[in-house]
């Protein structure tokens, strides 16, 4: 198992090893995000992942957004 977009298209050995896959089309998602950005966030840290992307991706699996959220960090 590869953890990269085509390495989560093998659907079956990741539910072999219990890992729950996401609940949307990637690629629609990713698209549409390219295309009309709703959010950015700046500074995607721990709190970041635990937290804010945790929920979203939620809200992803529901149906309830269409874009993903833009990380951005910055160093110096």
């Amino acid at each position: 198992m590869i953890l990269s977009r085509e390495g989560l298209k093998q659907t079956e050995a990741w539910e072999k090893a219990g890992v729950a896959l996401p609940g949307f089309d990637i690629e629609k998602v990713a698209a549409e995000t390219k295309q009309s950005p709703e959010w950015i966030h700046f500074g995607a840290g721990n709190i970041f992942r635990g937290f804010v992307a945790h929920a979203h991706q939620n809200i992803l699996d529901a149906g309830l957004a269409k874009t993903g959220i833009i990380a951005v960090d910055s160093f110096d």
